[in-house]
């Protein structure tokens, strides 16, 4: 049985209780609505560089830091997360704590306290962060949204390099005074509830309203492939296609779809790469929501003598899709696959960031109502969802190691 508190102060601040039975300790998640759907291209990246600077213990001065140093006395761990919509701060403490933690937290949101020569100090340690992330597996997914989107959703997280380095103090904290203005914030407290945590949330009734970041929810899709070029003998292949939001019905039906395409060993692009042809060993699609906006993806791995064959594999498996005999065995299947790990997720801390990613919406997730509507996915909807979106006139794709003669090879392909 799902059950939650939640309500709102009143300055707006949201708050929601989440308690877990026979929990020993207590998440403090703060939710802030921020993040690149929100940037202009001239500051993009301003979102992850605030959550540097708010959770740094270096940066921690006055009570903030007379608060952390009690917290962590008692083995309290703070963590945080930069999404493409949100920022979300974390504080995991034992119970008892859970109070102090909340006043820590609500310390944290004071943008007066970011000065200058914070971030200084900090600005080669993003920078180091991005060049870091430009040689990881997680690059071709940044390149393939900003392949897909047009600004916002396509926007990378950690920013570019050249915004990264012209971002001022200024702009910082005139980001931070509207990302922490109260209608922005979203308190969620899980695990171990008592009363004394309800009763702090109250120390956010003092939150200034300010101006609150929104956008007008037009989301621009405007597909192009990247091809990134290297000299190593493997190459990634990423290829993606627009999908539906996080609100919208047919979401569900997208993820059964991409369930059967590419997730898992039985999936069609596995056993047609893999299993058929032994084109690649690392092989598999999936699906990303974000509220405006989705995206279907394939991912594959390949030595680069077999760049073409396992492209054209690729790309005749995805336009093979739609005419796939789906059986109501085949969607059971893999409904109950996604509704295992829907149910897996509420088993663990995991469930607080999806219920905080709600609760920025004014909406509760509920896994038991999740699961029904997976479960009213039919063989039909799925056909439908592939006809719709697995459109190759539509597709973004990032080349990890592909040269420009590659590329134009790949082109043709696609004729």
């Amino acid at each position: 049985m799902e059950r939650y508190t939640a309500g709102y102060l009143g300055n707006g601040v949201g708050y929601l209780f989440a308690p877990r039975i026979h929990a020993h300790v207590t998440h403090v998640d703060v939710f802030l609505r921020a993040g690149p759907r929100y940037e202009c291209e001239a500051i993009n990246g301003v979102t992850h560089y605030l959550e540097h600077l708010l959770v740094n213990p270096a940066y921690f001065r006055g009570a903030v830091k007379k608060l952390w140093s009690a917290l962590e006395n008692q083995g309290a761990t703070l963590g945080a997360w930069t999404g493409k919509e949100f920022l979300m701060l974390r504080i995991v403490v034992p119970a008892e704590a859970a109070k102090k933690a909340l006043d820590f937290a609500r310390a944290m949101l004071e943008p007066a306290r970011l000065r200058k020569a914070d971030v200084e100090a900090e600005r080669p340690v993003i920078l180091d962060e991005l060049m870091r992330r430009r040689y990881s597996a997680q690059q071709a997914f940044l390149i393939v949204e900003e392949a897909l989107f047009r600004g916002g959703y396509g926007q990378p997280v950690l920013g570019k390099e050249a915004t990264v380095r012209e971002l001022t103090h200024k702009e910082i904290k005139d980001w931070a005074e509207r990302a922490t203005a109260a209608d922005s914030v979203r308190v969620v407290v899980s695990g171990s509830v008592g009363e004394a945590a309800m009763a702090a949330v109250e120390r956010f009734g003092d939150l200034r309203k300010g101006e609150p970041l929104y956008d007008e929810g037009y989301v621009e899709v405007a597909p192009r492939f990247v091809a990134i070029p290297g000299d190593s003998p493997r190459v990634r292949l990423l290829l993606a296609f627009p999908g539906p939001g996080m609100n919208r019905e047919d979401r569900f039906a997208s993820e059964v779809l991409a369930y059967l395409s590419g997730g898992g060993l039985r999936s069609r692009i596995f056993q047609d790469l893999r299993q058929k042809s032994g084109l690649a060993y690392e092989v598999f699609g999936g699906s990303i929501h974000y509220e405006n906006a989705g995206m279907l993806f394939f991912n594959v791995e390949l030595a680069r003598e077999r760049l073409l064959d396992g492209f054209r594999a690729l790309i005749g498996s995805v336009r093979s899709i739609s005419d796939l005999d789906l059986s109501r065995e085949d969607t059971a299947r893999a409904v109950e696959g996604l509704v295992m790990n829907l149910l897996q997720q509420t088993e663990t801390a995991q469930v607080s960031r999806r219920l905080g990613m709600n609760w920025l919406r004014d909406s509760l997730f509920f896994p038991s109502r999740e699961a029904m509507r997976y479960r009213r996915v039919k063989p039909s909807d799925v056909r439908g969802i592939a006809d719709k979106y697995l459109n190759t006139e539509t597709a973004a794709m990032a080349a990890i190691g592909v040269g420009a003669k590659e590329l134009a090879e790949m082109m043709e392909v696609m004729q």
